[in-house]
């Protein structure tokens, strides 16, 4: 391979630099490295349950490197607590979940109100807050998979005789609706009803509650008749542990090409999708190859991408390799070479041979 002339030594030099940089600017492409260790590429069990995207451990807060404030892989709002490595728990605005299931096949994750979920087995779980799930979490109720229990709490009827006109009078209780009988919940002075919404009383009875919560559970566990004595005693309880389930949805936009190409999506904390975390630890803006993944194989290795940098590596080596060629033939001392005869030179040898 023929190689610069010596004359040209300022030459050598400029290409030396310019393949150079381009073998560091393609080895990198439109990617950056990020911390690997915050995109669990297998699940990580707590408590039983299996931790995968886009779930992440809210601990691992540094995804992206170069951005202010927390970063993530996974979806906003979808950070799992492992409370003692025995519990996985979500929050909810700031409330907390014991995260019981998560279904990655069906897009849904089965949660119970933390306290519920922790009373003791011969206890009387209540809870103390409805369910709200912040407008920046990409999770919702399925209409299909829950329904809701009220429950009103700590609740004292003024008597059905009493003088309408003594100052706040409370209401009667009516007299369609049973309190629970755990422990001591049923007292008149303080009594508590779980009911099914379509089994709530009209009327302003309830102003006599101090607390009134509307919470979800599992379609299945409403009751056929909540003033049924199994359901007052313990029915209930089995309805709050159980817990409910929400659903969540495959991304669209930047996110959704980044998981078809094998990726996983990185987010700030207020939502805004960063880039596409890749298997090989670089991060892209459009995604991690050329080859389109199905979306049940999220988080295996692209093995394409991964070609495609094999090859790079070699190439980058020839290069190296012939300009250190080039090099050694322009810049260390060798061999003169003779001089090749000119068109006259060639002429006066002839004649004086011919002589």
């Amino acid at each position: 391979m023929p190689c610069l002339s010596r004359r040209d030594r300022g030459r050598p030099l400029l290409l030396l630099l310019v393949l150079l940089a381009v073998a560091v600017v393609a080895s990198r492409g439109d990617d950056d490295t990020y911390a690997a260790s915050a995109c669990r590429w297998r699940p990580y069990t707590c408590g039983g349950v299996h931790i995968s995207y886009p779930f992440y451990l809210a601990n691992e807060t540094r995804a992206v490197p170069g951005r202010d404030g927390e970063s993530y892989c996974g979806y906003p709002g979808l950070a799992v607590t492992c409370d003692g490595g025995s519990r996985a728990v979500l929050k909810l605005g700031g409330d907390s979940y014991a995260v019981s299931r998560i279904d990655y096949a069906n897009l849904t994750v089965s949660l119970a109100d933390a306290d519920a979920a922790a009373a003791a087995a011969d206890g009387c779980p209540s809870v103390d807050h409805n369910v709200t799930i912040p407008p920046d979490v990409r999770l919702f109720l399925p209409i299909s998979a829950v329904d809701y229990l009220f429950l009103f709490a700590n609740c004292s009827f003024g008597h059905p005789d009493a003088d309408p006109a003594s100052p706040k009078p409370r209401p009667p209780k009516p007299p369609s609706i049973k309190p629970v009988t755990c422990g001591d919940l049923d007292r008149p002075d303080s009594m508590t009803f779980v009911l099914p919404s379509r089994d709530v009383p009209p009327g302003d009875w309830s102003s006599a509650c101090r607390r009134i919560f509307e919470v979800p559970v599992l379609r299945g566990a409403v009751p056929r008749d909540a003033q049924d004595p199994k359901w007052r005693s313990d029915g209930y309880d089995k309805a709050l542990r159980a817990g409910f389930q929400l659903g969540w949805d495959r991304s669209s936009g930047g996110c959704s090409r980044c998981e078809q190409s094998g990726g996983k999506c990185g987010f700030s904390r207020a939502g805004e999708f960063l880039g596409c975390l890749c298997a090989n630890g670089r991060m892209g803006d459009g995604g991690c190859g050329n080859t389109l993944a199905d979306a049940s194989s999220l988080g295996s290795v692209n093995n394409h991408h991964a070609l495609n940098y094999g090859c790079l590596e070699r190439l980058t080596l020839l290069a190296c390799h012939v300009m250190a060629s080039c090099a050694q033939q322009l810049f260390l001392p060798g061999r003169r070479r003779e001089k090749a005869p000119g068109r006259w030179e060639k002429y006066q040898g002839v004649k004086r041979t011919g002589a």
